[in-house]
């Protein structure tokens, strides 16, 4: 266990590299990294010590104002709001560290020692001071007891009331009496990487981390990323399928990605393993909505992002750290358009497939997906929604399966005999059909379900079957679909959907100097 006092990790950003690093040694499992809270609450008090002045400020600006201007002054500013700021920055910290409880108990220890003056707390001209040392050094103590296979790591540069590690002032000499060989200090942060960890030289993290985030499970965890944390009401900006600049506002289905480029990655290696942080620009092509009752077209953009993720085979998915908004592709960069029109081509090769067994297997597809979904949605934990209710809205969405699907396959017949030669009008005529199947009911309730399910936490990715993922899996079991149980029907889907899948591209694009772009 690594316990940092206040003066390691004081101030600390979110995304700074001592953040990633801590990160890094925690999501290892090599190593515990935590502070007491008393020094989670300093660090918040420390990021809230100028709140009150700077809203002071504003409000005394004010009411200058209102002296001067003739008219009543329309703007207001939100009451100050304290506890909701420390909120904030404890939450912030509580998710970089593990955050080790101080008892009331112990609270009242501490002040018994500071009124005494005895280390570490200390007497200061006529005053006694250190109640917040003394809490501190009782969690680590009581943790040490509570905790008797663990050895402890003491980062704090405070020699002068912690001591240098040697030796203990009374009464922190009884304190430490039998723990002497479980409790070790160091000085600052500095000495913690050179301890713990490795640092991987820059060339070989960056070769590692691009080929680690170009294979096929990431891209997938990345494009089910961007279903569940894209959404806005005032829109993204991005390039239709023509490359006309558009506005879109969240992704129909799971979208094609293709990593860009990767820059600014550093890595440590840990107990040996390695775990990296980069910035990875990612292209996205596929199905997006302008609007909740718009509907969808095929949609590009540039993604960018920083990740936290392991070298280790298996190891559980990356987290994102930190997102930027959207944008659309640079159409000057020839690789950004060499990417995307593979992209393009591999969403209509899918698209295809699925229009030529479309009108042979709408009967089937009708069967196979109503049982599909009777038997697995109410398996489903949706908050808030009794399970009698939701099988209610399931037969609903049942009875009414039909008419999309007829209406569908008219379409396609209409498609087909326009006799469609250009690849691009196919692929705009197939937007506009599945965005047709997206209109039923059986739509309206994947997105309450959707609604309802838990959000990504701290961006950590996990696949997840998509609408389109399931219509496209059963349009490609054809008319002769026999009838199986619920179980087989599952088995059948993954195995139906995995041999849907495209194959990563052949090569990927390399990263050049002027490309890169942080």
């Amino acid at each position: 266990m690594i316990i940092f006092d206040t003066n390691a990790v004081n101030l600390l950003p979110r995304e700074s590299l001592r953040a990633d690093i801590i990160r890094k040694l925690r999501q290892s499992r090599h190593h515990r990294v935590a502070v007491p809270w008393m020094v989670l609450e300093e660090m918040a008090a420390h990021q809230a010590k100028y709140y009150p002045d700077k809203h002071q400020a504003v409000v005394n600006t004010l009411e200058k104002l209102r002296d001067v201007l003739p008219w009543d002054l329309e703007s207001s500013l939100e009451q100050l709001d304290l506890e909701r700021f420390l909120d904030h920055w404890r939450g912030v910290y509580s998710e970089i560290f593990e955050v080790i409880e101080t008892s009331g108990d112990i609270a009242r220890k501490a002040l018994v020692r500071e009124a005494m003056a005895l280390p570490p707390a200390k007497r200061t001209k006529d005053h006694s001071e250190g109640a917040r040392d003394v809490a501190i050094w009782f969690s680590i103590l009581k943790f040490l007891r509570e905790n008797p296979d663990e050895h402890v790591t003491f980062v704090t540069d405070n020699t002068s009331d912690f001591g240098d590690g040697t030796a203990y002032p009374y009464p922190m000499d009884e304190d430490m009496r039998g723990l002497e060989d479980r409790l070790h200090r160091l000085k600052d942060f500095d000495q913690v990487v050179s301890q713990f960890t490795k640092e991987v030289s820059g060339r070989d993290a960056e070769a590692a981390a691009g080929e680690l985030l170009r294979s096929l499970a990431i891209r997938d965890r990345v494009a089910q990323s961007s279903v569940e944390v894209l959404s806005s009401t005032t829109g993204f900006g991005g390039l239709s399928a023509t490359d006309a600049l558009v506005e879109w506002h969240g992704w129909l289905a799971s979208p094609e990605v293709e990593l860009l480029r990767v820059t600014d990655v550093t890595g440590h290696e840990i107990e040996g393993d390695v775990w990296y942080t980069a910035n990875a620009r990612w292209l996205l092509y596929g199905i997006a909505a302008d609007g909740p009752d718009a509907p969808g077209r095929y949609v590009s953009c540039v993604w960018e992002m920083k990740v936290l993720f392991s070298a280790r085979d298996g190891d559980e998915a990356p987290t994102l750290l930190k997102t930027c908004e959207p944008s659309p592709p640079d159409t000057s960069d020839s690789a950004t358009v060499e990417i995307l029109e593979r992209l393009k081509a591999r969403v209509a090769d899918i698209s295809r497939r699925a229009v030529e067994n479309l009108q042979a297997a709408v009967s089937p597809a009708e069967r196979l997906l109503a049982q599909h979904v009777s038997t697995t949605l109410p398996k489903l934990d949706i908050a808030g929604s009794p399970a009698h209710r939701l099988a209610a809205q399931i037969a609903a969405a049942q009875a009414d399966l039909s008419s999309p699907f007829r209406g569908l396959a008219q379409q396609v017949a209409e498609a087909q005999a326009a006799r469609i030669n250009s690849a691009q009008g196919l692929a705009e005529k197939i937007a506009a059909i599945q965005a047709a199947m997206y209109a039923n009911p059986l739509q309206k309730l994947a997105q309450q379900i959707a609604a309802a399910q838990p959000k990504l936490d701290n961006a950590t990715v996990l696949p997840r079957t998509t609408f389109a993922g399931l219509a496209a899996a059963v349009l490609a079991r054809g008319p002769e679909a026999p009838s199986t149980t619920a179980d087989d029907q599952d088995e059948q889907l993954s195995s139906s959907d995995a041999e849907a899948e495209p194959g990563p591209p052949d090569s990927a694009p390399e990263t050049t100097d002027d490309a890169r772009d942080d």
